[in-house]
């Protein structure tokens, strides 16, 4: 039996025609092949075999193109960008990152105003430790001083609160009461007294630890209140503001050396004082530095004992280290410390002493200081 018959009787069996029959050949199928799936083409013709085998892998070129074209459409139209893309997280990163600058942003502070004090001149008197003298000497020199003729203000930033007694009675501290600086809130016109000298004293005022506390706080958030205060008060031209501090690194000593021109150190001729020296140089140089208006650091050597060769000798020694910067000595003179008894200064108590003396030639030394405008340097 022949092919054709064969076929013949094959399309008669399930009902078909034979003259229809066509026959496939490999070269066709490839053909056909190519122009139904033209991006699977390519190279040399693969087996028919083969090419039922590796349909599958062939999926993955596909992917390739149809990305390719993702972009064209993402240029022609911005908002048909998926949130899902590569183009579309990197514009939500984008809006998130401004949203949150703005969220951020602070509103511009406003400048704060430094209070202008150049119609007075400051004078801070501080120690590098206790029981040299300090608050006595302020209290006799701002004495001295008014007497020359300046309007003076006695401020005691120390809260041992001692200045006042070297000015007032015991009936005017009883009539003062428990005013003064510490209670911030409150006007500083209505929280002093003057002396029957004249001066005008401003105590630091008895408070309770907690007070104490506010209090110190207020002065370390508040670099200027120092500054603002005296501004408030308005003094008069050419008024010399004298202020007390306590001994040592304390936040009233940093308030005070803000505004002062002058920064007065009082020592004592003995070893422990003169040691002590180098730390309240420092001190003073943090925080007055860059300020023009500073003219620069003195010292007043306290108590000299000329009866003592230790007293004599770390007196010459001091004076030779520091040169123009000592202002003058003040010896020891038991009328100080009487005058201090019956709450009076040494000019009054004992004109004619020693201490006194010596008080009046400090004073006038710092005034010619506080007027200059040329600093007064250690020597090298």
């Amino acid at each position: 039996m022949s092919a054709s018959s064969d076929i013949s009787s094959l399309f008669k069996l399930f009902g078909g025609r034979a003259d229809q029959y066509q026959e496939i050949s490999k070269e066709s199928s490839d053909t056909a092949s190519q122009r139904r799936w033209p991006v699977l083409s390519g190279g040399e013709p693969a087996a028919a075999a083969p090419v039922v085998a590796q349909a599958q892998p062939t999926v993955e070129p596909v992917a390739e193109p149809v990305q390719a074209a993702a972009p064209v459409e993402a240029q022609a139209e911005p908002e048909a960008v998926s949130a899902w893309s590569a183009a579309g997280l990197r514009s939500l990163l984008a809006k998130l990152g401004q949203e949150a600058r703005t969220q951020v942003e602070e509103p511009a502070k406003p400048v704060v105003t430094t209070p202008k004090l150049d119609h007075i001149r400051i004078l801070a008197v501080v120690s590098a430790k206790g029981g040299v003298g300090k608050s006595t000497l302020a209290a006799n020199l701002a004495a001295a001083l008014q007497r020359a003729g300046r309007p003076v203000l006695a401020l005691d930033l120390d809260p041992q609160n001692a200045l006042h007694h070297h000015f007032l009675s015991a009936d005017e501290q009883q009539a003062l009461g428990q005013r003064g600086i510490a209670h911030f809130d409150q006007d500083w016109r209505e929280q002093g007294m003057s002396s029957a000298e004249g001066v005008f004293v401003l105590p630091h005022g008895l408070v309770e630890e907690s007070q104490r506390r506010d209090f110190e706080a207020q002065l370390h958030n508040d670099p200027q209140w120092l500054a603002r205060r005296l501004s408030d008060l308005q003094l008069a031209e050419g008024a010399l503001v004298i202020i007390d501090t306590p001994p040592g690194p304390f936040i009233y000593l940093q308030q005070a050396l803000s505004v002062a021109n002058l920064a007065l150190v009082v020592s004592l001729a003995d070893a422990a004082s003169y040691t002590a020296l180098p730390m309240i140089d420092g001190l003073i140089k943090t925080h007055t530095a860059g300020r023009k208006s500073f003219v620069g650091t003195s010292y007043l050597i306290n108590q000299v004992d000329n009866s003592r060769q230790l007293s004599r000798d770390i007196t010459q020694i001091m004076q030779g280290l520091l040169g123009q910067q000592v202002v003058g000595t003040v010896h020891r003179d038991q009328s100080i410390t009487e005058a201090l008894a019956y709450n009076r200064n040494v000019l009054d108590y004992d004109p004619q002493g020693r201490g006194c003396h010596d008080i009046l030639h400090c004073a006038q030394a710092l005034v010619e200081r506080l007027g200059s405008t040329a600093r007064v340097e250690q020597p090298a």
